[in-house]
């Protein structure tokens, strides 16, 4: 935390498919800045060992084996996070899938490209839902949608989670403005092309040297949880290559 920062102690994160990969790295840099995490996802075993990596630095944590495309598992796990941690402050709708086998949309497999769909596109719906009524009574809080580059430059190996990010920026089109006059900011953030499993799998990454440092990533969700960006809610961020204090300085001239 640079000098000046406020303080993220006493705020409450709550992270969907905190498992593993970036959603596990973002809860421990979360979590290492003070703040409390609650933990979702379908892997139990995955989440236990994120809480334990949080518990590191002392944040209180809570864990909720939860499928985002079902709107009840979703409901009965933000009740959890908020009874066990308090009010959720910061949203993360990381959980999400990649098509595999890189086939063309024509090709693709239908169970597979609506599984894909259906948890990046309902599951973020879904965990908006839950939370963010409480958001809105309570006039404060933040979401972060985790998009992709590939939400505006599509590639048809991908037409699922190409179309899936797209429609998190459509969305995001329609609700930000609503959503910021009852004191909720609506983020979408792409983290760029960072090492995870799920990146490691998909072939427009074989071979793949230079990774973005998911440190860029966390960094702007810190920001994001410090009301440092609240400016810039409603628009597509990328974490890897842009200048936030530049955009925030753009905005101001122009907003």
């Amino acid at each position: 935390m640079s000098a000046g920062s406020p303080s993220l102690r006493g705020q409450v994160a709550l992270i969907t498919g905190a498992g593993r990969g970036l959603g596990r790295i973002l809860a421990v840099g979360l979590a290492e800045a003070g703040m409390a995490v609650g933990l979702i996802g379908r892997n139990r075993r995955r989440l236990d060992d994120t809480a334990r990596a949080c518990a590191r630095h002392a944040a209180a944590t809570t864990v909720c084996v939860a499928d985002v495309r079902s709107p009840r598992e979703i409901r009965e796990a933000a009740r959890a996070v908020h009874a066990a941690l308090g009010p959720v402050d910061l949203l993360v709708n990381n959980a999400g899938l990649v098509d595999q086998g890189e086939a063309p949309f024509w090709e693709a497999d239908p169970e597979h490209w609506w599984e894909v769909f259906e948890t990046n596109v309902r599951g973020t719906v879904n965990a908006c839902q839950a939370v963010g009524q409480e958001m809105i009574r309570r006039q404060s809080g933040r979401i972060v949608n985790v998009n992709s580059i590939f939400a505006v430059r599509g590639d048809v190996r991908y037409s699922a989670y190409s179309g899936s990010k797209a429609s998190l920026l459509a969305l995001a089109a329609v609700v930000a403005d609503p959503l910021r006059e009852h004191g909720v900011h609506l983020f979408d953030i792409s983290p760029g092309m960072v090492r995870t499993d799920m990146t490691l799998s998909m072939a427009v990454c074989a071979g793949r040297e230079d990774w973005t440092d998911p440190a860029r990533f966390v960094a702007a969700v810190l920001r994001v949880a410090r009301g440092e960006l609240d400016p810039l809610a409603g628009r597509f961020l990328h974490a890897g290559t842009d200048d936030l204090d530049e955009l925030l300085g753009q905005q101001r001239l122009t907003g």
